[in-house]
């Protein structure tokens, strides 16, 4: 019977001593180790399934197995699995997480891109080698754009197969933890998950904008309060049941999507910017059919691709301001965070209160904790207001 053996060289060595060249380096090393187990893994769930056939009747469920035996929550079970399946069509992949060179996050990348590929899945996969390379050398969030854009590089219906597949994917469950928490999970499609957002902010920023007169926010540690209040901002939502003789006019969801005009008026013009202000693509003819009953809000751009014409705001970001922004930074401002822009907040470049101005050109999206940063951390930003790039001195 053939054998394996997996050797570990994991340090148990103190990490006092440590540099930070040292600990980064120990990290690295951690990270092959990972990336090797994991594809241990993939291997052992590929051979439990393929017990079940009439030759060799043993049959287990690899989920329940890696469960049983290997310690995994069911979520943790059903990645495994998930990754496993993603090996088999992408074995490329499967070979340089079995050396070390890659991650199962990559992994999970490409199993994202067969999902938004759909239908030409063949098509996709034909770039796996291309892929696979390019794995070894991006970062999982570089690595993420280069899969999501090859995938749509390859749809031949302008994503509208994707657009399906996700509306039928929509679900919404709720459970109790052991904590007695009542815990809430779901997934939506692009244009109803952009509506139920948009009401959750709206509500939000009134809470924000009164103080928290209704509301206190008091959280506990590690809970952000932008967070506390959207739960709440939920809640109220949910409980909202006007009396008889108060008679309340529905909040309107808004759902903004970002289209090129060449997109929106080209109909053989498929394959540009398509997507709502979360984040989302959404295929071009539904953005289309959306225009016909929306209000065409247009952002102007100058030479250099920065926003122009979008007016001015005393203290906060305008509504105007903000879409503005968010179609220039989809995250926050800060080279390699990935934030998403709708978890970030608006902060002026020269403060507010030392005389700065609510213009465009002192504007960026950061999230919370570069944002403390640009405050309490000794941060000094400084933007180009023709390129709108960026400036980081971290002060000592």
């Amino acid at each position: 019977m053939k054998t394996s053996t997996l050797a570990s060289g994991t340090s148990s060595a103190p990490l006092a001593g440590l540099t930070l060249a040292d600990a980064r380096a120990e990290l690295a090393h951690l990270k092959r180790e990972r990336s090797i187990l994991d594809a241990r893994i993939l291997a052992v769930v590929a051979h439990i399934d393929s017990l079940a056939t009439a030759e060799r009747p043993e049959y287990a469920i690899p989920e329940r197995e890696l469960m049983a035996h290997a310690g995994m929550s069911g979520r943790e079970a059903r990645e495994a699995v998930a990754r496993s399946l993603v090996s088999e069509s992408a074995p490329a992949f499967a070979d340089a997480l079995a050396k070390g060179d890659t991650t199962a996050a990559h992994l999970d990348a490409v199993g994202r891109g067969l999902k938004i590929a759909g239908s030409d899945r063949e098509a996709f996969l034909a770039h796996i080698p291309h892929l696979a390379e390019a794995a070894t050398k991006l970062t999982i969030g570089e690595f993420n754009t280069l899969v999501k854009e090859t995938a749509k590089s390859v749809q031949s219906d302008g994503g509208l197969a994707t657009f399906e597949r996700q509306q039928r994917e929509t679900y919404l469950k709720t459970w109790t933890d052991h904590d007695g928490m009542v815990q809430v999970r779901g997934q939506f499609d692009p244009i109803n998950g952009a509506a139920f957002a948009s009401l959750v902010e709206q509500q939000k920023e009134r809470m924000f904008h009164s103080g928290d007169r209704d509301v206190p926010v008091n959280v506990a540690p590690g809970i952000e309060p932008n967070d506390h209040r959207r739960a709440h901002a939920l809640l109220a939502l949910v409980n909202h049941v006007p009396s008889t003789d108060d008679v309340v006019r529905p909040q309107r969801a808004e759902v903004v999507v970002h289209i090129d005009l060449a997109t929106l008026v080209d109909e053989l013009h498929e394959h540009g910017e398509s997507r709502t202000t979360w984040g989302a693509d959404i295929p071009p003819e539904t953005a289309r059919r959306l225009a016909c009953e929306a209000d065409i809000i247009p952002v102007v751009f100058d030479g250099y691709g920065v926003p122009i014409d979008v007016g001015r705001a005393k203290r906060l970001a305008t509504i105007h301001q903000r879409r503005a922004l968010e179609a220039t930074h989809t995250t926050c401002a800060i080279p390699d965070c990935d934030v998403p822009f709708h978890r970030c907040q608006i902060h002026h470049i020269d403060y507010w209160e030392n005389g700065g101005r609510t213009d465009m050109d002192n504007q960026v999206p950061l999230c919370s904790k570069h944002h403390h940063a640009a405050h309490e951390g000794g941060w000094k930003l400084s933007l180009d207001p023709r390129t709108r790039e960026l400036t980081v001195v971290i002060r000592q």
